[in-house]
């Protein structure tokens, strides 16, 4: 029934192998937050899960994945989830402040549990912290019996396309390194690191267009693993791992021509449905209609979703074949973010049904949920 999310298992094991293969022996750390039902089919290959919420952590829980491999994460960490990672056995656990980092110090002097901390570096915004605090706990804290800074964790920005950002980034972290281990012995057992690669959401999936995306890893790559020569390195991903590895489906509703354009009315939206730079609906992400119906002449349809609002518009304008009531359009490339990132429970509507699809069977994960049963 639609609409419907649908993510590849096969299509996930695939793209985490090709990271795997151009950052070889190189810890591979998966941002939860890009699609926590990927979870469901977690590859082998990803040494860690990066968990941001208390919610992400109790879904980890939920699904049995094991305190070694939680990174936990987060601008705004409690005393209480905090604890709950401690306890859980997290591996590590980032400090985004002063505050944070003795929120996580109180909860393991609490449990007894000797915490490994990884301190978050600033890239100029309210994530992380400041070089200056930075330094100062390694210097004060570094002897500590309840905590044991393991490290450094830095993201500075998603969907990058110059390698020149990332060429910054390391050159940042090898000055801080440097300055750490000059004055106070310091030595990170892992330097935590995001590159934020990018994802081209709306170019259909081609030899040409896969044998790109490799070619641009493998730039990436190349800086990355010289640093791994250096430091201990691992990569966190989410977007670049998970975008490839969905597909979100809806229905044609209904069908009417107004003052020369047509609209095509979907069961879904704007609520279910998100690219990244999309722009105003301007640009047109990789539809497959279903049926084809190549035997009708094409038409130029404005699609638009089931709010009742004049922001859900999915598509400006598009190119299809003619489109009839009770037609399928899936919407490739929505791996990553659009099933928890749209305004989902925006007027009410259903949210979808989850499927994990393996070997060309589908499993359904999650049920369809009223949205009217949360809004009120």
């Amino acid at each position: 029934m639609t609409p419907e999310y649908v993510f590849s298992a096969d299509r996930f094991a695939e793209r985490i192998g090709l990271i795997s293969e151009a950052l070889p022996g190189i810890p591979l750390v998966y941002s939860m937050k890009a699609n926590p039902f990927l979870l469901h089919c977690l590859p082998e290959k990803i040494d860690m899960v990066e968990v941001c919420s208390p919610g992400e952590l109790a879904i980890c829980e939920n699904l049995s994945v094991p305190g070694e491999k939680i990174l936990y994460s987060g601008v705004v960490k409690g005393s209480e989830d905090s604890l709950r990672a401690v306890k859980l056995g997290a591996k590590y656990l980032t400090a985004e402040s002063k505050n944070q980092f003795e929120i996580v110090k109180k909860a393991a002097e609490e449990t007894g549990i000797r915490a490994d901390i990884l301190l978050r570096l600033s890239s100029g915004n309210q994530f992380g912290m400041s070089r200056e605090d930075l330094l100062s706990i390694i210097e004060t804290e570094r002897d500590s019996s309840s905590v044991r800074i393991a490290g450094i964790h830095l993201f500075s920005g998603t969907s990058k396309r110059k390698l020149k950002a990332i060429e910054k980034d390391l050159n940042l972290l090898r000055e801080i390194l440097s300055e750490a281990e000059e004055k106070f012995a310091f030595k990170a057992d892992i330097v935590e690191y995001g590159p934020g690669l990018g994802v081209n959401y709306f170019e259909k999936t081609t030899a040409e267009s896969e044998e790109a995306e490799r070619a641009a890893l493998e730039e990436a790559a190349a800086y990355l693993c010289e640093f791994a020569k250096e430091y201990p390195l691992s990569i966190e991903m989410g977007r670049f791992m998970a975008a490839p590895c969905g597909y979100y489906e809806t229905r044609v509703a209904d069908i009417k021509t107004t003052d020369g354009v047509n609209y095509c009315m979907l069961d879904g939206g704007i609520h279910q449905l998100n690219y990244y730079g999309q722009n105003m609906a301007m640009k047109i992400p990789v539809i497959e209609q279903m049926p084809a119906r190549a035997e009708f002449e094409k038409k130029t349809y404005c699609l638009c979703g089931s709010l009742c609002t004049t922001a859900d518009v999915v598509v400006r304008e598009v190119e299809l074949n003619e489109v009839q009531i009770g037609d399928v359009l899936r919407f490739e490339r929505t791996g990553a973010y659009s099933v928890t990132e749209a305004p989902a429970l925006f007027l009410s509507r259903a949210l979808p049904e989850v499927y994990i699809e393996a070997g060309g069977e589908k499993k359904l994960v999650r049920e369809r949920i009223q949205a009217f049963e949360i809004n009120s």
